[in-house]
């Protein structure tokens, strides 16, 4: 079935006009009428398209987590060995330069960090499955689990802030990131 093209058009502005406002304002500080204003439309439309502010913000993260695809990315890489694990690792980056705009807005958004705890949400059975029995008397699992996830994300913004760097670059930042140097940096050898 097709889909009206007015509806798609419709849509398509309320996305935008809300994303807009969040990256001015914050999500807290956007009201319905503020969307319809910027989208051009009138409330009654919005409330056809969406229930709540809320919903409309969690369909574009599902949206965005679809399409970036983290848990499989995750999955992936743990499956592959050497060079070979780069490919789901620039697919991802990839994904991510395609969606910039919306995963900076979404990413850097400090009233709502419901975007960021999807992200989590999508990859910690995959971190966890992978570092189960890594944790000793000195290092919880949640703790270790938190530093996994936090860089993650950190990573992912850090490269679309830095104007999307090669993908090579960043993973081979990655792979130098988790190596002894940073230590070093910090006056500590062993």
């Amino acid at each position: 079935m097709k889909t009206d093209l007015r509806i798609v058009k419709s849509r398509k502005a309320i996305k935008d006009a809300f994303l807009q406002l969040i990256k001015e304002k914050g999500y807290n500080n956007v009201t319905i009428t503020d969307i319809a204003d910027r989208a051009l439309i009138n409330r009654k439309t919005f409330y056809m398209h969406y229930e709540t502010k809320q919903a409309l913000y969690d369909e574009i993260c599902n949206e965005l987590i679809d399409v970036l695809d983290p848990e499989s990315t995750m999955e992936t890489l743990h499956k592959l060995n050497g060079h070979e694990q780069r490919k789901p690792v620039i697919n991802l980056l990839n994904n991510i330069r395609k969606e910039k705009e919306v995963f900076s807005v979404l990413i850097n958004d400090e009233n709502n960090k419901v975007f960021v705890h999807k992200l989590y949400d999508k990859i910690t059975p995959v971190i966890l499955s992978q570092t189960h029995g890594m944790a000793n008397s000195m290092m919880d699992e949640k703790l270790l689990l938190e530093v996994y996830r936090t860089l993650f994300i950190i990573m992912l913004k850090w490269w679309v802030e830095n104007d999307n760097a090669d993908p090579d670059s960043a993973i081979d930042l990655i792979l130098e990131f988790f190596s002894k140097k940073p230590l070093k940096l910090l006056g500590i050898s062993f």
